[in-house]
């Protein structure tokens, strides 16, 4: 197998050149000077091993066609992807600042962070994602889909980049357009399934400085059971970290020490709330009005067989020895949690739409 390595250079060689520009693709607009077709689109090859590393796709679109047995990483940030009529392909995209759409391909695994995806006329693929969206199939059958847990030098900075936010994915709430009676198109995979299960593990010297791991533990996107978790009957806890410098690095340290204690964390949202949203959740406690104009909050779903308590002292341990000035809530109870929970993601939904 070969080994294709490309850190995209502007040539001074007009063969090398395309003109600047009339439609469509994001290398024929006019604003991009010498940029060359060939770094952005994969068409026709077959046994390689391809790499792009950070700076060398910088939020073009990128294409992935007629490919046949090959490795394919994208360690850098995009604006949208096409895969069309590949088989027996293992291809990685960083951060998809649009859509990434999988057309007309058989037996391939795809793991990607992306604001949209969507496949149709595929069968026999494993797919990891972060996903900002609802994924949807179409006219696909055994698409077997896991939580993408990812990390590699600047794969944060590419989430910035690409507009996608670690705490917002979806990745095991999927529609599908073709769905069967009493059969499913898709199924889910469980924790165990990481993605270097079945992705290989990049071993080319040229991307070694980049550290490249799928541990849950680093993981940019926090690994969430989701819909795994859904109609287990199991009590709830709601966690709203409201906005601040340490908000982040706060709820990753709670996920890890509620894991410790046997708590699942099902699910994740960060978006901002309005004050009218605000004095609703919260049941009209004003304090909390003036908490969300400051911007995005962090809203952490817990589960376990007993959860709020636990929940409740391991998250006043962590505010009082390390960040007193960051404002939280939290469930009273679990019934209080099932109606918050049910509210926070129906504010959730809405500003998706607004």
């Amino acid at each position: 197998m070969g080994c294709l390595f490309s850190y995209f250079v502007r040539s001074t060689g007009s063969a090398d050149i395309i003109e600047t520009p009339r439609q469509v693709f994001s290398w024929e607009k006019e604003d991009r000077k010498a940029i060359r077709k060939e770094d952005f689109i994969l068409d026709k090859i077959k046994d390689e091993t391809i790499y792009r590393l950070p700076g060398s796709i910088n939020g073009q679109q990128f294409i992935v066609q007629n490919c046949d047995n090959c490795t394919v990483y994208v360690f850098d940030h995009a604006g949208q992807i096409q895969i069309d009529d590949c088989t027996n392909c293992r291809i990685f995209i960083g951060p998809v600042r649009g859509s990434i759409f999988i057309r007309d391909s058989t037996n391939c695994i795809l793991a990607t962070v992306c604001q949209q995806f969507r496949t149709r006329d595929c069968r026999d693929l494993y797919v990891y994602l972060t996903c900002a969206s609802q994924p949807i199939i179409e006219s696909s059958h055994n698409i077997k889909f896991g939580c993408l847990t990812f990390n590699y030098d600047k794969l944060s900075e590419q989430y910035k980049s690409a507009d996608i936010s670690p705490w917002n994915n979806t990745w095991g709430n999927i529609h599908d357009f073709t769905s069967i009676p009493d059969s499913s198109n898709f199924s889910l995979l469980n924790a165990n399934e990481h993605v270097f299960k079945h992705l290989p593990i990049p071993t080319d010297p040229s991307c070694s400085h980049l550290n490249v791991n799928d541990s849950m533990e680093t993981s940019v996107t926090p690994y969430t059971y989701g819909e795994l978790y859904r109609h287990r009957n199991e009590e709830r806890c709601l966690v709203v970290l409201f906005h601040h410098i340490n908000a982040e690095v706060c709820a990753r340290e709670l996920i890890a020490i509620a894991k410790q204690a046997d708590i699942v964390l099902v699910q994740t949202k960060s978006y901002s709330i309005s004050e009218m949203s605000a004095s609703r959740l919260f049941s009209g406690n004003a304090k909390y009005n003036s908490l969300v104009t400051k911007g995005p909050v962090i809203g952490l779903e817990f589960a376990g067989a007993t959860c709020v308590e636990p929940c409740q002292q391991l998250l006043n341990r962590l505010i009082q020895s390390k960040y007193q000035n960051l404002s939280y809530f939290i469930s009273e109870s679990a019934t209080d949690a099932r109606e918050q929970l049910d509210k926070f993601y129906n504010f959730a939904s809405m500003q998706m739409f607004t």
